[in-house]
């Protein structure tokens, strides 16, 4: 029974036996759930490799995207040259082509000819006094 005493304790704050060999230690709740957790140390060089990876990318991929953007107002700017020719050379088919000299020789062709000296209709009386009927030229 000597061992029985020894094993049985008595605590100060609870009077209740305390048996030494089925003392608990304590642990805090959840303590087993967590994962490990990384040095500090990993921490900062894999974030330091992460800004590094990123400070040398973003130029690269801005300046490759100012050269596509380049290359693509070089061709528009080639397209608008082109264009701006195409529509001076309409505007002087046009302008040639407004000249009285072939709109005549167009009008003459299409059947038309030159009006005759302009008349004047009398509403009274309801006869023309003036003027002259149309001629047709001669063409040689």
């Amino acid at each position: 029974m000597a061992n029985s005493a020894a094993l049985r304790q008595v605590s100060p704050t609870r009077r209740r036996p305390v048996r030494t060999s089925e003392v608990r230690h304590l642990r805090v709740v959840g303590e087993s759930q967590t994962p490990k957790k990384r040095s500090p140390l990993v921490v900062k060089i894999f974030a330091a490799a992460l800004t590094l990876l990123a400070l040398i990318i973003s130029p690269l991929l801005i300046n490759t995207q100012l050269a596509v953007i380049s290359y693509q107002i070089h061709d528009d700017q080639v397209q608008l040259a082109q264009l701006q020719e195409d529509n001076q050379k309409l505007h002087s088919q046009v302008d040639s082509q407004s000249s009285p000299e072939k709109v005549r020789e167009a009008a003459l062709d299409a059947g038309y000819v030159p009006a005759g000296e302009t008349g004047y209709v009398t509403l009274k009386t309801g006869k023309i006094e003036g003027g002259a009927p149309p001629v047709e030229e001669s063409k040689e």
